[in-house]
């Protein structure tokens, strides 16, 4: 097969390919989802973000953004350049305890994470980062709270399984092994993967926990040396705020719940959670070290 792109992708070149295939998929699919939309809701009119239709509209834009701005460019450049697409992104198989690794640890560290975006949102910022922000987290709100299972299911397809797939495909699968190919080093490539992950969302009181999901997420990855791992905990990270803003919806739950573990609530609790998810990752890489330093099959250029 011959391929459009070298087989042993240069990393720097990698990167300027990712990011700018990112930037044509993110506007193209942007107005293929515009148009359909349109086509859809009956106008070009902006989503109403007060009604049900208005939100279903956000939706499926949301679907069309997430698919252009990340799994587009992965699909290609992995197409393009591997003739094993599958493995130049890491879909490797992966053991199934490793997977429930993956899933426990994250769900220990929710209450961590909700512990430092407390303790980061006291950093002082712009109003304008802070109202842009809080516009954001309303309208996460808005779409994910719900007390139809049909709505949450939806959620649960455009907010976890998408993302999930999607953005790690794209910041693991090719930025981080671009990045440790570039700086030879895989601590720094995973903490560039993980700075680039969180600032492309856009939330800056949120940046400092979203960098260290990128960096859990990276490490998954490497010590696994699937693109499984970190896929199975982003996608529980997720699809856990999905069924809480349901059960939220449902009146089954206090809306307290998605801050549990922070600086005003239980902060006890995330001290507990970061301790715990520290350990069990002592444990997981004590048991990478064991199987022969699984990591090691991860290479910088052509394939993770």
């Amino acid at each position: 097969m011959n391929h459009f792109f070298q087989k042993e992708l240069p990393p720097l070149k990698g990167i300027l390919l990712t990011m700018l295939l990112a930037l044509a998929g993110f506007l193209v699919f942007l107005s293929l989802g515009t148009l359909i939309n349109a086509l859809i809701m009956g106008g070009f009119s902006s989503p109403d973000s007060t009604t049900a239709k208005g939100l279903m509209s956000i939706r499926l834009l949301q679907v069309f953004q997430t698919f252009g701005l990340f799994l587009f460019p992965a699909l290609a450049i992995s197409f393009f350049s591997s003739p094993n697409p599958k493995k130049y992104l890491g879909l490797n198989r992966v053991s199934l305890s490793f997977l429930v690794y993956s899933i426990v640890i994250m769900i220990l560290f929710i209450p961590g994470v909700n512990l430092i975006a407390s303790l980061n949102a006291q950093i002082p910022l712009p109003s304008w980062m802070i109202d842009m922000e809080e516009v954001a987290a309303q309208l996460t709100k808005k779409i994910l709270t719900t007390d139809s299972i049909g709505v949450m299911a939806l959620n649960f397809f455009v907010v976890a399984i998408m993302p999930a797939v999607a953005e790690e495909l794209f910041f693991r699968g090719l930025i981080q092994k671009y990045l440790i190919g570039w700086t030879g080093r895989t601590f720094w490539g995973v903490l560039l993967a993980a700075v680039i992950f969180s600032a492309i969302h856009m939330q800056f009181q949120g940046f400092i926990p979203r960098l260290l999901l990128g960096m859990l997420f990276g490490y998954l990855y490497v010590w696994s040396g699937s693109i499984w791992a970190p896929i199975a905990a982003h996608l529980a990270n997720n699809g856990l705020a999905v069924v809480v803003y349901y059960l939220i919806g449902k009146g089954a739950v206090s809306s307290q719940l998605e801050t549990f573990g922070n600086a005003s609530d239980m902060w006890q609790a995330g001290v507990v959670s970061l301790a715990m998810t520290g350990l069990l990752l002592w444990v997981v890489w004590r048991e990478r070290v064991r199987h022969h330093n699984l990591s090691d099959s991860v290479p910088t250029s052509e394939a993770p």
